[in-house]
């Protein structure tokens, strides 16, 4: 994994540079170290760092919180706030700017290094999420989008998935393998979450561990659900007898 580049945005020299020596000990690499918020929306602007350490409480023309909302308006990078002020109402101001973090000072390398690596895996799972929603978006929501094709967060990425090529999905844990005709993809989301995104038509819930394609179901001998060409045997719940024995 590469280093992330991280902007320091501080008044204060002496603890901007100590920032920055306890950054680059941790393993980060520091972009630059600004003192003012115009500067550091000079700074994104030239040169997008992966993660900004924005004091709240600045000198000049604007506060780290104004400074933020801007950077926030036009680009997309996690804020770590860093402040000597923990009171309600300073806090209520920063929300508004959807920070990923708030440092008390003072604070430890520790306290430094875990507000960095919750925001880094936060930032990315949020941006994972929205790929995910803008792909599904484009692929359902536009009048001419097709309809049997799904965008999954898949173990190795986005997938496009055609539904006519579902067998089933099953229960893995706290994800779902979705079992295809040559291959199977690892979903990061749960049986549950899939089964929100597959069309009810053509999808059936046989049991707790199982969302089956109705297509693909070759016999019902209750409680066993075989499925076409794999041949393989599921096992439905009592629940499932008399939906099941219709199809």
């Amino acid at each position: 994994m590469s280093k992330l580049k991280i902007l320091v945005v501080e008044d204060e020299f002496l603890v901007a540079a100590d920032i920055e020596e306890s950054l680059e000990s941790l393993g980060y690499i520091v972009q630059n170290a600004v003192p003012t918020g115009s500067a550091a929306i000079a700074e994104v602007e030239k040169n997008l760092p992966d993660i900004i350490l924005m004091d709240i409480m600045l000198k000049g023309d604007m506060t780290g919180i104004e400074a933020a909302t801007q950077i926030r308006q036009r680009h997309n990078v996690p804020i770590i706030y860093l402040t000597a002020n923990a009171d309600i109402s300073t806090i209520e101001k920063a929300k508004i700017s959807l920070p990923y973090g708030y440092i008390i000072k003072p604070f430890t390398e520790k306290d430094l290094q875990t507000n960095i690596e919750i925001a880094r895996f936060k930032f990315e799972s949020d941006l994972r999420s929205k790929m995910e929603s803008d792909q599904y978006n484009r692929f359902f929501q536009s009048p001419d989008a097709p309809r049997n094709q799904l965008i999954v967060e898949g173990e190795r990425g986005l997938e496009k998935i055609n539904l006519d090529e579902v067998y089933f999905i099953q229960k893995s844990d706290d994800r779902a393998i979705i079992g295809l005709g040559d291959d199977d993809v690892v979903s990061m989301k749960s049986i549950d979450q899939l089964e929100e995104r597959f069309p009810k038509d053509k999808f059936i819930r046989v049991s707790e561990s199982f969302l089956v394609n109705r297509e693909k179901i070759f016999l019902v001998k209750f409680p066993e659900v075989i499925i076409a060409d794999k041949m393989t045997v599921i096992t439905a719940d009592e629940k499932m007898k008399e939906i099941l024995e219709s199809l």
